[in-house]
C-alpha cells in the first residue's frame, strides 16, 4: 500500500480515565463549505455515512454505516458554523464527538475529537476517522477516496503500534 495512505493523520490522547482521538486538519475551502461538509446529510453521506433524524441540539439521529451498523446518537450541542458536539454510545459509554471549524490563513481548519474511548477501542475509531478524514479530503478537493478496507487495515495496524 502506498507510504502516505498509511502515514497517521491524527494523534491518540490518553487521560486517567479515558482515550480520545483526534484530528487536526487544514482544507482549502471556506469555513461555511467545510461547515456544511461536516453537517448536511446530502455531504455527509458522500464522505462519511448516510445520516437521517433530527440534528438540532437535543435532537436524536441514525448513523448509517455501509457495514450495517448503525449508530443512534444524540445531539449535545450545536453552534453553525463553528461547533457541533454529540454523543455516540459505543457499548454502555455515552463517547462524545466534537467537531470545531474555523478560518484557516487560505482556507479552513477542522478538529476533530473522539473522546471517552477505551485503550481497546482507540486504534480502531483511530483508523476510522482517519479513513474518513481522507474521504473528506477527497470530497473538499474532488480527488478520488481511497479503497476504504485496505486504508483501515493498514492504518488501525499503525494507530495499534502507537495504543
Amino acid at each position: 500500500m502506498n507510504e502516505q495512505l498509511t502515514q497517521v493523520l491524527g494523534r491518540i490522547e490518553r487521560e486517567p480515565d479515558e482515550v480520545a482521538v483526534v484530528f487536526d486538519r487544514h482544507y482549502a475551502t471556506s469555513p461555511a463549505d467545510l461547515w456544511q461538509a461536516c453537517t448536511e446529510p446530502g455531504r455527509l453521506a458522500r464522505w462519511f455515512a448516510p445520516v437521517t433524524g433530527d440534528l438540532r441540539p437535543g435532537g436524536e439521529f441514525t448513523i448509517h454505516f455501509d457495514d450495517d451498523d448503525v449508530a443512534h446518537c444524540r445531539i449535545v450541542s450545536c453552534d453553525p458554523p463553528r461547533g457541533l458536539v454529540w454523543e455516540w454510545p459505543i457499548g454502555e459509554v455515552q463517547t462524545v464527538v466534537t467537531i470545531e471549524v474555523g478560518a484557516d490563513s487560505d482556507g479552513s481548519r477542522l478538529t476533530l475529537r473522539h473522546a471517552r474511548l477505551s485503550a481497546g477501542q482507540a486504534a480502531g475509531y483511530a483508523a476510522g476517522w482517519d479513513t474518513y478524514v481522507r474521504f473528506l479530503d477527497a470530497h473538499v478537493d474532488g480527488a478520488p477516496a481511497p479503497d476504504w478496507n485496505a486504508t483501515w487495515t493498514a492504518l488501525q495496524a499503525r494507530y495499534a503500534e502507537d495504543a
